[in-house]
């Protein structure tokens, strides 16, 4: 019997919804899905900040709204979340069955967050494993989402008519959708640029090793335009990815702020090379709205003397009966999250 799940990314702009099905009980390690739904519906401004929902009414609306225009056929969903509130962190811990853990992490990891143990949403993803003189240890990243961060994002989804079955971490998405036997043998890093938040999820053998979420993105760059070109922000959207025919001033202002961008991402690369000695990044894989912002691309390989590319959301699935695949054409690097969602915990 096929299983199909919506996973919802909702971003800083709009809202994206993808509706996979599973052969079997659901998605398994390097498991293929079909898409048989997509849709996205732009968001009121202001209705989420920094990505997180502040306006729950009108969220919840444009959820219901793609939810009827995609023609989706379930209504289980699982929500992601990616915001700098989020701590995302690797650890080692003395080596247990899993749901042990799970039920022991406020007490082993209350020193390292900024919250209260009893405000977060906790949760372990297991990547390594190995012995001491006096012990095991389980290595993996921790994940500590505020209760009410997430609460806002659940209580969207409910108001919209969908049943929320699980919370997953955003990041954790972006990798299973892209994830190839091609990639799955190197040291990846996976760049997600939304328009306020930019994800880096850094992976080695198919398996996450570093999560940062930084507090920029698409939108400094849009923001440079607006000003220093005076025009409307939906014309410097366009500008963005024509910005070699604009007058200098305007081309100053976007480097500027390009910089900024690449600086953080290139500084979040030099952290995970410092932190593991002789495992250094093969390549980047890029995604999100702020991708396609021309010369960003050329500007990180620069700045990182990496390898660059455009990622595929949909690596790992193919065009359902339902589905136009000319209304897929140019999502491919747009749209990873929402896909992965739908694959759940299993990668």
């Amino acid at each position: 019997m096929a299983v199909k799940r919506i996973g919802l990314d909702i971003g800083s702009t709009e809202v994206r919804l993808a509706e996979v099905e599973f052969a079997g009980k659901g998605p398994s390690a390097g498991a293929k899905g079909t898409l048989t739904a997509f849709a996205r519906v732009p968001l009121p401004s202001g209705s989420v900040q920094q990505a997180e929902v502040v306006d729950v009414s009108a969220v919840g609306a444009a959820i219901k709204k793609a939810f009827h225009s995609g023609g989706f056929s379930t209504k289980e969903v699982v929500v992601g979340v990616c915001t700098p509130a989020v701590v995302v962190r690797e650890i080692e811990l003395p080596e247990m069955p899993l749901s042990q853990l799970r039920s022991s992490l406020p007490f082993q990891v209350q020193e390292m967050l900024p919250m209260s143990a009893d405000e977060a949403l906790l949760d372990f993803y297991p990547t390594g494993q190995r012995d001491t003189d006096n012990a095991s240890l389980l290595r993996g990243i921790l994940v500590a989402a505020p209760k009410g961060l997430v609460a806002q994002n659940v209580l969207a989804v409910e108001n919209a008519g969908l049943r929320p079955v699980q919370v997953d971490l955003g990041a954790f998405a972006l990798l299973r959708a892209q994830m190839t036997d091609a990639l799955a043998g190197q040291v990846v890093a996976f760049v997600d640029i939304g328009a306020r938040t930019t994800t880096v999820v850094v992976a080695a053998n198919g398996s996450p090793r570093l999560v940062r979420m930084l507090a920029d993105g698409g939108q400094s760059v849009t923001t440079a335009i607006t000003s220093a070109a005076k025009v409307e922000v939906a014309h410097a959207e366009q500008l963005k990815q024509q910005l070699g025919s604009a007058p200098p001033d305007v081309r100053d202002g976007v480097e500027a702020a390009l910089r900024t961008l690449v600086e953080g991402i290139r500084n979040t690369f030099v952290y995970y090379a410092s932190s593991n000695p002789g495992a250094a990044i093969d390549q980047v894989v890029i995604t999100g709205g702020g991708a396609l912002t021309h010369g960003l691309g050329q500007a990180l390989a620069s700045a990182s003397r990496l390898r660059v590319t455009y990622g595929n959301a949909f690596a790992r699935v193919s065009a359902g009966k339902k589905v136009s695949r000319d209304s897929l054409a140019g999502l491919e690097s747009m749209v990873p999250t929402a896909v992965g969602l739908a694959f759940g915990e299993v990668s």
